[in-house]
């Protein structure tokens, strides 16, 4: 039985009524900001991210396929029969690296997808505290990168390029590292946008380990399809464009967001579209007075009936103001 991920946001009054739940089953709620939270059988991770407009957000990850929950390892587990969910969030040691921090969450992560025999992850997400911080010489994202790509390597499977996740990762002014993540039995298709340089293909100026993601991934499902769209900003090629310049920014990323949409289809045979329904995104804004502005160009290119979550993060790159992800489902009538 295949298992199409249903993604949704709530307010914090109808998540905890759980008033949404009649016809489907949690696979996991991921909370941002101010949601009072009491114990729940499945995974409940709270990412340090300020929602913009209201106090508080619930995303839902939900599906109809029977659901088994637990813990291993530090991570906390959802999992039907092809899909597992796992989460965690662990405050940076005194004295321990980013790099160090990274690499370790990494290499426990693998164990536990190989362990469970979920070994393909489709879509992972990376909340990291200062990301943009000089710390000990380098960045704190490219230490990111760095311990990420050493625990792929050491850990993983070979030909990783090839397997690479959808993934994002952005800044936050707590809550140390947060990383989940969406694996499965069997793989999906990555998806690269052709008017960008590959990520883990950027040269040494970006760090001294490339980001280990793929702009995008196609799974599909017995009942249906996802596209899985990675963080996605004003970069062309390999570079920033349009440097302090927020509507151009926001422009360029819609464009970026849109093409790798495009590319989906002759890579997968099937059409996605963006749309209410079957569209659920975020969108990342730098500076809180922003949102108004960045709001109103969304809703010009995109409409105003696509879920969309406004929330305060800094982009991995310090001169980067916005950057938007998100999935595209398509039932297996229409796929």
């Amino acid at each position: 039985m295949g298992s199409p991920i249903r993604f949704g946001y709530l307010t914090p009054e109808t998540y905890l009524s759980e008033a949404w739940m009649p016809g489907t089953r949690p696979l996991a709620a991921i909370v941002y900001g101010e949601v009072p939270l009491s114990p729940r059988p499945w995974p409940q991770l709270s990412v340090m991210l300020r929602p913009l407009a209201v106090p508080g957000i619930v995303e839902i990850l939900c599906t109809h396929a029977p659901v088994v929950y637990g813990q291993e390892d530090g991570f906390d587990l959802a999992a039907t029969s092809d899909l597992l969910f796992a989460g965690i969030r662990i405050e940076e040691p005194p004295g321990t690296s980013v790099t160090a921090l990274s690499e370790q969450v990494y290499a426990r992560l693998l164990r536990l997808i190989h362990h469970r025999d979920y070994p393909y992850i489709l879509r992972m997400w990376n909340t990291l505290q200062d990301i943009n911080l000089d710390q000990n010489g380098l960045e704190r994202y490219r230490q990111f990168c760095l311990g990420r790509h050493e625990a792929l390597t050491k850990h993983g499977d070979g030909a990783e390029e090839e397997r690479y996740p959808a993934a994002s990762a952005v800044g936050s002014t707590a809550g140390g590292l947060c990383v989940y993540f969406l694996a499965a039995k069997s793989p999906g298709i990555p998806i690269e946008n052709p008017k960008q340089v590959s990520a883990y293909r950027y040269p040494p100026q970006y760090g001294p380990r490339s980001p280990s993601f793929a702009r995008g991934l196609v799974k599909t499902w017995s009942h249906g399809t996802d596209l899985f769209l990675s963080g996605t900003a004003s970069i062309t090629g390999h570079e920033s464009r349009h440097q302090g310049r927020l509507v151009a920014q926001v422009g360029k990323a819609i464009d970026n967001l849109k093409i790798l949409i495009g590319a989906a289809k002759p890579a997968s045979n099937i059409g996605f579209a963006l749309g209410p329904g079957s569209s659920v995104l975020k969108a990342y804004i730098r500076h809180a007075d922003d949102y108004r502005e960045v709001r109103s160009i969304l809703e010009q290119r995109l409409g105003k009936t696509i879920e969309i979550a406004y929330l305060q993060a800094e982009i991995c790159r310090k001169e980067l103001l916005f950057e938007i992800e998100g999935a595209v489902s398509v039932p297996a009538a229409v796929a």
